[in-house]
């Protein structure tokens, strides 16, 4: 089975499962400024709820079709998925061949952890330093509800830990905590991530390899923009084997 045809039938791609209302309510939390959407990134500060659908439509996601039906589900061209696995996997081999310092983090480890983790690898192998900034700072972040989290790294993947559990976020706080603690961005040379961690990274101009699901335009509209070219947009929520496939196509190097 092609790339293309298993992000179709496996639900990365083709018919996704997150409703088109949430991705437009979305749009319109992102041009508002909510900081869960802007994911650390300045855009929407001259963006249109158009200009944010139309990122999208860019990255291959189609919203029209339901349009009148916010229960309708959108639809992720495969082919414009498998075209963006295949600019992450030539900027990844670039960074490989380049040796370069690489920082990796994740918002969405229950699902996506095994395929940066394997990325990690890769470019250690390669040669790449995978840098492990804050790793020994307990309790570094001070979350809203009052508790302390801090950033730990599996398989040198950066993600926030809160007692011991593995956070969700969509907070760029800290990949910018991160980079300050290597000295700020000339420090690294790519990142690999999603969420705040890529937003935080595009937003001080250093290459990065990202996924973004449908209804998480921040990062689209970035790369829209110009301010990235390695954003994959796919369902960024399913079952970590799902992933297997397009991990296999980016470390292709």
């Amino acid at each position: 089975m092609s790339l293309e045809e298993h992000l179709a039938t496996s639900g990365l791609a083709g018919r996704v499962a997150t409703p088109v209302g949430a991705c437009v309510e979305n749009a319109h939390r992102l041009v508002a400024g909510d900081p869960d959407c802007t994911f650390g990134l300045s855009d929407w500060r001259r963006a249109t709820v158009d200009d944010v659908i139309a990122a999208l439509f860019d990255c291959g996601v189609d919203l029209e079709t339901g349009a009148e039906d916010p229960s309708a589900l959108p639809w992720v061209d495969p082919a414009v998925a498998a075209g963006a696995v295949e600019r992450q996997r030539r900027i990844l081999a670039e960074v490989a061949c380049s040796r370069g310092r690489v920082l990796l983090g994740t918002g969405h480890a229950f699902a996506l952890l095994p395929h940066y983790a394997a990325i990690a690898r890769a470019l250690a192998e390669a040669g790449c330093e995978v840098l492990r900034p804050l790793d020994a700072a307990r309790d570094r972040f001070s979350l809203p509800d009052g508790r302390s989290g801090s950033v730990r790294y599996f398989d040198g993947v950066g993600s926030l830990i809160v007692h011991g559990n593995l956070l969700h976020s969509h907070r760029p706080d800290y990949m910018e905590a991160m980079l300050e603690a290597i000295g700020g961005p000339a420090g690294v040379d790519g990142v690999v991530g999603d969420h705040g961690y890529a937003g935080a990274a595009i937003e001080a101009g250093i290459p990065t390899v990202s996924i973004a699901d449908v209804n998480d335009p921040a990062l689209p509209l970035a790369q829209w923009r110009g301010r990235s070219d390695g954003v994959l947009v796919v369902d960024d929520g399913l079952a970590a084997p799902a992933y297997e496939p397009l991990t296999a196509a980016v470390l292709a190097f």
